[in-house]
């Protein structure tokens, strides 16, 4: 049974998982909006393995790692964490928290998703598990609803405010305000496909990048 322990006086530490193909600015948007709203120590971005087959065309998990260490060089509070990037298995959070957590035993953890995750949030493996190694922090997505699938019964159950970060270990669900920061991947790997030169959805060390190793060519 999941037990509410009060935290130590210790920053909690945000991990935002995706694929990241490639990071954007609403990636980092999202990333500056989490750390001011819920005062973080830091954020790790933690990008999950793609099986070669599913990968967009030429682009590794390494160099994904890449562009996302080129889009926050001058962020001091965002690193990377690689913890899923050599893994030729399925990436499960429960799992990858489960690691973190010991390698970090006295931190407290909050992993980032979006609304559209929370409606479906009990269909992750072992869901639970994940609320007793980390809080939750949900970010508002497009077109998602806090009324929708799983999302009412969760934050009826566990819905709380930024401040319980620092006043318990795990198990709390907080549910932030932001604006929409959700620029289309798809879109944006459509427009490097078509070889477009100006892309201010993407950091400009992370175009420069792109266009000097010629990723995401059909």
């Amino acid at each position: 049974m999941m037990t509410d322990t009060p935290a130590s006086p210790r920053s909690p530490i945000g991990i935002f998982g995706g694929t990241f193909d490639p990071i954007h600015q609403g990636h980092l948007a999202c990333a500056r909006y989490v750390l001011e709203h819920c005062a973080l120590a830091q954020l790790q971005f933690m990008p999950c393995h793609v099986p070669p087959h599913r990968a967009s065309p030429g682009v590794s998990a390494q160099q994904r790692a890449t562009m996302i260490e080129l889009a926050i060089a001058d962020e001091s509070a965002m690193v990377l964490q690689p913890l899923e990037l050599n893994r030729s298995s399925p990436s499960y959070t429960a799992d990858s928290l489960a690691l973190l957590k010991q390698s970090m035993p006295n931190s407290t953890l909050a992993f980032v998703i979006g609304m559209d995750s929370l409606c479906y949030f009990t269909r992750w493996y072992q869901w639970q598990r994940i609320l007793e190694l980390s809080h939750l922090i949900v970010c508002q997505r497009p077109g998602y609803s806090r009324q929708e699938g799983d999302a009412p019964t969760l934050l009826r159950q566990y819905a709380a405010t930024p401040a319980a970060l620092h006043q318990h270990t795990h198990g709390k669900i907080i549910e932030l305000n932001n604006p929409d920061f959700s620029p289309s991947a798809t879109a944006i790997r459509s427009a490097l496909a078509q070889n477009r030169k100006n892309i201010s959805e993407l950091a400009l060390p992370v175009l420069n990048y792109i266009q000097q190793h010629r990723l995401y060519q059909s």
